[in-house]
């Protein structure tokens, strides 16, 4: 898989001082370098993309990694590297059976449900709309798909109350139309629509899709990414349009959710040859996006 093949460049090197989680140029490119490894390696039933991962992972490793994370190393990795790491730990978990990450893991989730739950009103609209690193939707997502995994009823349901109060009722200030905006590598609008779909009762959230997304609804997708990070921006309005063609079934989400992957896939320009702006971070997002079509059974 050739996108799995530049991230296993980038997670072999040694960038940054992090223990185990120190190539990929920063520490959550390289978690979520990880991540696409042993997905590709459970997708492909090909043990060498894990294999190539085995060894940032050894206990001495991880251990120094939770005391980075206790002397506040990663502080600013909350929300969004915590939230990737929750997907890397549930992978792993899931799949391999393996529960080495737990004890990071757990430690990152409750910080990362202090964090939610502390946001005042006017927070949680500021990080709802943002488009990179703070934004809210992703967190929610990925902390409620570890309570669920966990069978962590009390998280799951707090997250649902703040998902329903918090997040539904937004229909003004989170347009669809905002994620036509090219200048982040996070589409605000769709990523909120994935949490609504995941927490949120189908009854309530049909409703609430039929409402947002009209009939005529475009999205092109990104050809010549304006900045650095609208190099990864195809792949996230993917995980998106994805969630929302297998809601109701629309061929039309369908079709834009492979035109992204498909554009981008054909440009390595801005996923594979250039490490510093691209290569350390957009193939992982591509792994993730084609990951949710082969882990769910097309309707």
């Amino acid at each position: 898989m050739t996108l799995a093949i530049t991230v296993a460049q980038g997670v072999q090197r040694q960038d940054t001082t992090h223990p185990a989680f120190c190539g990929c140029i920063d520490w959550h490119s390289c978690v979520h370098g990880v991540y696409a490894l042993l997905t590709t390696s459970r997708l492909t039933d090909d043990p060498q993309w894990a294999e190539i991962a085995e060894p940032l992972l050894s206990p001495d490793k991880l251990e120094a990694e939770l005391a980075s994370l206790r002397n506040g190393d990663l502080d600013h990795e909350l929300p969004y590297g915590f939230s990737w790491f929750l997907k890397l730990a549930r992978e792993r978990e899931r799949w391999l059976g393996k529960s080495d990450l737990l004890p990071l893991a757990g430690e990152m989730a409750t910080r990362l449900e202090k964090w939610i739950f502390s946001l005042p009103p006017d927070k949680i609209l500021l990080h709802v709309r943002h488009r990179a690193y703070g934004n809210l939707s992703w967190a929610v997502l990925n902390l409620y798909e570890w309570a669920q995994f966990k069978k962590n009823g009390t998280v799951a349901e707090r997250l649902a109350v703040f998902t329903k109060k918090c997040l539904l009722p937004m229909d003004a200030d989170i347009p669809y139309s905002w994620d036509e905006d090219i200048d982040e590598f996070f589409p605000a609008s769709l990523h909120r629509s994935r949490v609504l779909l995941a927490v949120l009762r189908r009854k309530d959230t049909t409703i609430w899709v039929n409402k947002f997304y009209p009939e005529t609804f475009q999205l092109d997708p990104v050809t010549t990414p304006s900045t650095l990070h609208s190099g990864g921006l195809n792949f996230s309005r993917s995980w998106g349009l994805w969630d929302l063609w297998q809601h109701n079934g629309d061929t039309n989400f369908r079709d834009y959710y492979v035109r992204h992957i498909v554009t981008h896939i054909e440009s390595p320009q801005y996923w594979r040859d250039d490490y510093h702006r691209y290569s350390h971070w957009v193939a992982q997002f591509g792994i993730y996006a084609i990951a949710l079509s082969m882990d769910h059974d097309p309707i």
